[in-house]
């Protein structure tokens, strides 16, 4: 078997619609040609169509266009010879290779060339009309879609249903009833080879929505331009992006609020039991009752000038509220201060990004120190254990959840740099 046997082997199953891609030997080199089927040699305006196709194809600068020269063989037969490269149609390419649809990248560079081929081609009123996977070629290296034939040069009805009788199914249902072809048309066909590359798998959610529209039984519902399909497009690749981008900022609030609650300390189960009534007591004190009060502490003296016990009055009850609310503020602003400073560290962008066992040992250290400031300010504070557990615990969750507002605040804006960048 020769070279060139061996080559049209590869692809004797390469079949268009106008005929059959091999290769041949031409001045010394191997080249693309397709050999026009002889069905269609008899067909009546088939070869004048084709020789006007040919003059237009050599002036056409559209990169998605292939040029080819039209050359008579022995017995009146016709060949296409195909410009320098290596090309295979779709089908061939699928059937061979169907996994490369889920090549990164690969069917939006397909679309979008198409998209720019089929626009300049509907300025210059050129149709192609149907690009079922076997009259639409690929050139190998580039993975350029290339198109070969178009049917605007084919005008008659009889002709086109006899060329594109095999892939019926990629053709406007209105142009196959005799109405005359319109951008409309070709966007119809361009959908339905959009949904025949993921025939195989699934189709993203942008690619279904536009397909869905391009692919209406009624030319009027379909997308006016391939601008406007292009213009879709986008905006639905646009919309699911931020929609992941929503539910991933859900995702790292959900972790944030898991660890958070995870790291808190368990509440203790309280039993309430009902207060018996109340009975008039005294409040006994030795001595006369004394009180200073200035803006930073209380000082509370009792002088035993003799064995009597006096009652507390109203005024003297009043005096030791007052004592106890300002030994409170004076108890919040020292441990919202000390507490900010800690939990400024916890929800740092480094102390986020640290390794799950790294995060957790430093989370509960910075808790343990916490819990010591809260103690120590108690004492110092002369509140009770209750009173200052409750006020700390306020505190901590105001700041926690500032902090975690700032944290996202700052996730959300890529170019500004934090404080720790700073």
């Amino acid at each position: 078997m020769t070279y060139e046997e061996m080559l049209n082997a590869k692809t004797q199953n390469d079949t268009m619609p106008f005929g059959v891609i091999s290769k041949k030997q031409v001045e010394g080199k191997y080249r693309d040609v397709v050999t026009i089927d002889d069905r269609l040699l008899g067909e009546m305006g088939f070869r004048e169509s084709l020789q006007n196709g040919c003059r237009l194809n050599q002036h056409s600068r559209i990169k998605q266009q292939l040029h080819y020269e039209l050359n008579e063989l022995e017995g009146g037969k016709l060949e296409l010879e195909l410009e320098p490269g290596s090309y295979q149609t779709f089908a061939q390419l699928l059937n061979v290779n169907p996994a490369i649809v889920a090549k990164s990248g690969f069917v939006d560079n397909v679309v979008s060339q198409l998209f720019d081929g089929l626009a300049q081609m509907h300025e210059q009123a050129v149709f192609h009309l149907s690009f079922a996977p076997n009259n639409l070629l690929i050139r190998k290296g580039d993975e350029m879609p290339m198109m070969l034939l178009h049917a605007s040069s084919f005008g008659r009805r009889e002709l086109l249903q006899t060329l594109y009788a095999d892939g019926k199914d990629f053709i406007a249902p209105e142009v196959w009833e005799g109405q005359p072809m319109t951008e409309q048309s070709d966007i119809y066909s361009l959908g339905c080879f959009i949904r025949h590359l993921y025939e195989q798998g699934d189709m993203p959610y942008e690619y279904k929505q536009v397909v869905g529209k391009a692919t209406q039984s009624d030319p009027q519902k379909r997308y006016a331009s391939v601008q406007e399909m292009r213009s879709a497009l986008q905006k639905y690749r646009g919309l699911k992006r931020s929609l992941f981008s929503f539910v991933g900022a859900v995702a790292v609030v959900l972790c944030l609020l898991g660890l958070y609650i995870e790291l808190m300390p368990n509440a203790e189960d309280v039993e309430f039991v009902e207060a018996p009534p109340k009975e008039q007591q005294e409040e006994l004190v030795d001595g006369s009752f004394t009180m200073e009060l200035d803006d930073d502490s209380i000082q509370m003296e009792v002088l035993a000038d003799s064995g009597e016990i006096d009652t507390i009055t109203v005024n003297q009850r009043k005096m030791m509220e007052l004592y106890m609310q300002k030994s409170e503020e004076i108890f919040k602003k020292q441990f919202t201060q000390e507490a900010d400073r800690i939990l400024t560290k916890i929800y740092s962008n480094q102390n986020m990004n640290a390794s799950e066992k790294k995060f957790m040992s430093s989370n509960n250290e910075m808790y343990d120190e916490l819990l010591k400031l809260q103690n120590k300010l108690a004492e110092e504070a002369g509140i009770s254990d209750d009173a200052a557990a409750r006020l700390s615990m306020e505190i901590i969750d105001k700041l926690s959840f500032e902090k975690q507002k700032q944290l996202e605040y700052n996730s959300s804006q890529p170019n500004k740099p934090t404080k720790e960048d700073e």
